[in-house]
């Protein structure tokens, strides 16, 4: 198969002779900066992918899908006959009511304020993973027995180690709900015994939540046989902004649905931010390269004028001389961008299996660096840097195509 004329001689361009041997170094600093741009962006995006697809796994392994609550934060009453309602709607894999409260902590000689969500051990595996989160215990133990006739308390992890408990401990909760005694109002207090620890990978829940079970919820918080709102979880996440409106829609102005997007919109746009702030960032390394290329071959047309006014006397058409500086320009991208493709891919499949890079556990929620490369994102990274690499040869291609064959040759 022959190869076109124009490519042959961009081909040859390339080789720049002795005397032209600041061209083959700006050529070579063009392609390399190329490479150096493509593959540090390529590993980035894989990064910030990870992280993104990391952190709403560990979120909506603590939390579920979407969540129906009473409008004003107020509780649901009747909540199984909203469960009833809801539960044949597509996509909708899993249901579970919940109870949730602020109360003080109290255990050996320390108090804090912490979140305690009360949960039905059957129905919370099926909304969030609290199950593969599970260290130590079970969540059968939350319901009193027998031999033990306490409740049932799973504690963060960070919390549990903050406190210094072990499992077996006893811990008092002091809910903000009031009772009345011979000395006035006092607040409820209720005895709870460490019966597993919980680690989500999220310092913020493992140091600032607990699980009880849902009736001892709603007796902490004297909430009867209301709930504080009901968990769903689909095959389908982003499908809950079109089932939370159905729910929505179905309820009225009641009950209110949130799903997770919702609910962690500021987390998720300042990740998708950050993403677009660095993909910025390193396309100005590619497009410095594409200033290189946009050099060289202003420095080459300089340098072959004699050779270009020759082509064109001997009948090579302006397209063809267009054609010519532009094979050349798009060759040194091609080549720079396949380079670092092949480093970039190469390196992010080495990060993510080999771990090589390590994050101090006491700044990050993860020891390792999250890496998912999408396809489209590489292409993306592909297509723009040749597309950024022909446009470079646009302006001295033109004007190579455009120089007067005579004025070119004449003090030759």
């Amino acid at each position: 198969m022959k190869i076109p004329y124009e490519l042959f001689i961009a081909l040859r361009y390339l080789k720049a002779r002795k005397k032209q041997a600041l061209i083959s170094v700006i050529t070579l600093i063009s392609t390399l900066g190329i490479t150096l741009g493509v593959s540090a962006l390529i590993i980035v995006l894989a990064v910030m992918n990870g992280f993104n697809t990391d952190l709403r796994s560990k979120i909506l392994g603590v939390k579920s899908h979407i969540t129906i609550y009473g409008s004003g934060g107020t509780s649901v009453p009747d909540y199984p006959k909203i469960i009833n309602s809801v539960q044949n709607l597509e996509h909708i894999t899993g249901i579970a009511p919940y109870v949730i409260g602020q109360v003080i902590l109290k255990a050996k000689s320390y108090a804090e304020g912490i979140v305690v969500w009360g949960i039905d051990p059957d129905l919370e595996p099926k909304v969030t993973n609290i199950n593969n989160n599970l260290k130590k215990g079970t969540l059968d133990m939350l319901v009193p027995s027998k031999n033990t006739p306490i409740p049932g308390i799973i504690l963060g992890a960070e919390l549990a180690k903050r406190f210094g408990i072990r499992l077996g401990d006893d811990v008092l909760l002091m809910s903000p709900s009031f009772i009345a005694s011979s000395f006035g109002m006092i607040p409820k207090v209720s005895v709870f015994k460490v019966s597993g620890i919980f680690e989500s990978g999220m310092y913020e829940y493992d140091s600032t939540f607990a699980y009880i079970h849902i009736l001892a919820g709603q007796r902490l918080f004297n909430m009867k046989d209301t709930v504080s709102g009901i968990a769903i979880k689909l095959d389908d996440i982003y499908a809950a902004q079109d089932v939370a409106k159905k729910i929505r829609l179905q309820f009225g102005p009641q009950y209110t649905a949130s799903d997770w997007m919702q609910m962690n919109k500021n987390l998720f746009y300042a990740l998708k931010l950050e993403k677009v702030v660095m993909a910025i960032i390193l396309t100005l390394i590619i497009l410095i390269a594409v200033f290189n290329i946009l050099s060289s071959l202003i420095m080459t047309v300089m340098e072959k004028t004699k050779g270009i006014g020759i082509l064109k006397a001997m009948g090579v058409p302006n397209k063809s001389i267009l054609k010519i500086f532009i094979f050349q320009g798009i060759i040194i991208g091609i080549i720079g961008t396949i380079l670092g493709s092949i480093i970039g891919i190469g390196l992010s499949f080495a990060l993510d299996k080999y771990h090589f890079i390590k994050l101090s556990s006491d700044v990050y929620y993860i020891t390792n660096l999250p890496v998912q490369m999408k396809i489209s994102d590489i292409l993306l990274v592909i297509f723009s840097s040749i597309f950024l690499s022909f446009l470079a040869t646009i302006y001295p291609a033109y004007k190579a195509s455009k120089l007067d064959p005579v004025e070119a040759i004449r003090y030759e």
